[in-house]
């Protein structure tokens, strides 16, 4: 039978309210931190980004929290998205407990083929940026991990390679990550992120 005795670090961890008490805070704040980001990144598309696609905009943002990513807790905004089974451009602001801050961006269907052949042209700037680029199978991963992203400057791609590669893709997620260290600053570096991509586009 299996042994439901307690381990003296469990006993502590079940002993402990602080514990719970603080994560609550954090809970509040993560909040208003994607809500701050939210908003900032409303305000740069409707002063600096007037061709931004209305379709990714009609939605709103959501922001939404769970406690078993890779068996830790999270905290997501997504804005600007689409996400339907044919079409998906989504910008993703994540916390990451114990782990990192993200901010990642989802191109398929519909958005992937009218957008490609602008992403296979700006190669040089990509690889300047030196975001990560997804590499694996699955479009709903975020961990940073080779098997998942490699950075761009990895890739010993010159831009025909690159527009082959793109081809062959049935979704692209390009990101970047900072340390959870970097909390105060979510909201400018999502908001630097989305400028690159606008450039990228030109929108």
């Amino acid at each position: 039978m299996p042994s439901f005795s307690l381990t003296a670090k469990e006993l502590h961890c079940l002993t402990d309210t602080d514990f719970l008490l603080t994560k609550a805070v954090i809970h509040q704040k993560a909040n208003q931190l994607l809500a701050a980001t939210q908003l900032q990144l409303k305000e740069y598309i409707l002063n600096k980004s007037p061709a931004f696609p209305e379709k990714v905009l009609i939605r709103g943002g959501k922001i939404s929290r769970g406690e078993n990513y890779h068996e830790l807790p999270y905290y997501v905004l997504d804005y600007p998205r689409l996400l339907s089974q044919d079409d998906i451009f989504s910008l993703r602001t994540m916390v990451w407990w114990g782990h990192e801050l993200s901010i990642s961006w989802h191109l398929a269907g519909l958005s992937l083929t009218h957008f490609r052949t602008k992403l296979a042209a700006q190669w040089t700037i990509i690889k300047q940026l030196d975001w990560h680029i997804c590499v694996g199978d699955d479009p709903w991963q975020y961990h940073r991990h080779p098997s998942y992203y490699r950075l761009a400057s990895e890739f010993t791609f010159g831009e025909t390679d690159w527009k082959k590669w793109l081809e062959q893709r049935s979704f692209c997620k390009f990101a970047v990550f900072f340390p959870l260290s970097g909390w105060d600053n979510l909201p400018t570096q999502t908001v630097t992120f989305l400028d690159h991509i606008v450039t990228l586009l030109d929108l």
